[in-house]
């Protein structure tokens, strides 16, 4: 049985041509205004089911139309067309912040929006250690919240919501909230309540937490249901999609540009260009988990430079450095280099999983500068991109790590994938 269906819903904001209209309109019901709202289409023919136990994500660019959706699911917007059915308790993460008081302590907010959520003072009280010890605020939850970090405001409504009563559950961009040991902590507590069978919609820019959490993805684009279906699938549609809308882009636009990149540099070396390849060596900024990459950088001695230090660093988009290696630690001599050069990196297999990956690469006169001070031949920080897809079978998190899962009997041998009790053979013990 679907726990929330969604039946040929449409939303339309109506525009007006002057201030007349749109007052004449409060008072007439002129239905022209329905007309001139098909102009503005932020949802249309919009329909799915999502049974108990399911995560589904909700992805697509600015605009698209995902939490004019979750609005309507939550009640707070009304469809102009179709309708929504829902069967259970529906608890919001819409806006974090919203029934938190200034002035009051973390404690007596958490009185406040659980009175607001519904609960009695009683299940509050029962609750209350749970969800101090998840915000993880400490003995700042006795100090009135005016005297919060933004970060520290959003931990406290994340973790009152996460545990209020509910069925189905409605997120709204919320789950880069605060820092990595706190989105883990979040994962986490929603892949619990999906083991209890609650039913958890998500919208969310992060392709990181999509391949991660969900079962299914509805990818919109422009208010339309562009794909419905398995994770892997519709990413993989939803990343075919943003390469063709990227490669519209005029290239002095590009990211690739040199002329877009911000450096910190001296007159002895500059780059010339950057250039990111697939393993036959053509130019790409897209691969799969798994895949070769190549990183080719062209750059220009002014004058004899003696081994200068190469550099390069990859970030998750929430600033989580990833990985970073240069030619000191790999023992690389470059030796003595003078006019136009050229020095290719190439990784032989990419164990990054589903992501953007912002890269810096610089230049420096040796490993100590290039730790511990600004003093580089040339330097691009956060300049360029690189987009990883991954298969969900791949498995979650930052890195990939090839593996295989074998089935033990209790004496130790392995039971062979996908037989049947050994397909004729005795029953096999397992551990």
């Amino acid at each position: 049985m679907a726990q929330v269906r969604v039946i040929n819903i449409a939303k339309y904001y109506p525009t007006y041509n002057s201030r007349k209209s749109r007052l004449a309109s409060l008072f007439t019901g002129f239905d022209r205004s329905r007309a001139e709202a098909r102009n503005n289409v932020a949802l249309e023919d919009v329909s799915f089911e999502v049974p108990a136990g399911q995560c589904l994500g909700l992805i697509g660019r600015n605009g698209s139309g995902k939490s004019t959706l979750l609005r309507i699911l939550a009640g707070i917007v009304s469809p102009s067309e179709g309708r929504v059915e829902v069967n259970g308790r529906i608890s919001t993460i819409l806006d974090i912040q919203s029934g938190l008081h200034p002035r009051m302590t973390g404690i007596q907010n958490i009185y406040l929006k659980g009175a607001l959520y519904g609960l009695r003072k009683k299940e509050i009280v029962q609750r209350l250690d749970q969800i101090i010890d998840f915000s993880g605020l400490g003995e700042y939850i006795e100090h009135p919240i005016n005297t919060y970090s933004t970060g520290m405001v959003i931990r406290l409504g994340f973790s009152i919501a996460m545990h209020m009563d509910f069925d189905i559950l409605l997120m709204d961009e919320i789950l880069s909230v605060g820092d990595i040991v706190f989105q883990r902590q979040c994962l986490a507590k929603i892949k619990s309540f999906l083991s209890q069978g609650k039913t958890i919609i998500l919208a969310t820019h992060n392709l990181g937490d999509v391949s991660a959490i969900c079962q299914r993805v509805i990818f919109l684009k422009e208010g339309l249901v562009k794909h419905d279906g398995q994770t892997e699938m519709v990413l993989k549609d939803y990343w075919d999609i943003c390469e063709r809308e990227q490669n519209k882009i005029p290239r002095s636009l590009h990211p690739f540009n040199p002329e877009n990149v911000y450096g910190i540099d001296t007159k002895e070396i500059k780059f010339r260009q950057v250039v990111f390849a697939d393993r036959h060596g053509v130019e790409n900024d897209t691969f799969k988990t798994g895949e070769q990459m190549q990183v080719r950088i062209g750059f220009h001695c002014t004058k004899k430079v003696y081994n200068p230090v190469f550099r390069i660093q990859f970030f998750r988009n929430d600033g989580l450095w990833v990985h970073g290696t240069n030619t000191s630690r790999a023992k690389v001599d470059l030796g003595e280099l003078e006019g136009d050069c050229e020095i290719l990196l190439r990784y032989d297999q990419l164990n990054l999983l589903a992501g953007d990956y912002y890269v810096s690469i610089g230049i420096w006169p040796d490993e100590y500068g290039s730790s511990f001070t600004d003093i580089a031949y040339d330097c691009r920080q956060w300049s360029y991109v690189v987009h990883i897809k991954s298969r969900q079978e791949d498995g979650g998190g930052i890195t990939y790590n090839p593996f295989t899962w074998q089935l033990l009997a209790n004496d130790g041998r392995p039971v062979r994938a996908g037989d049947e009790a050994g397909q004729g053979e005795s029953p096999v013990d397992c551990v």
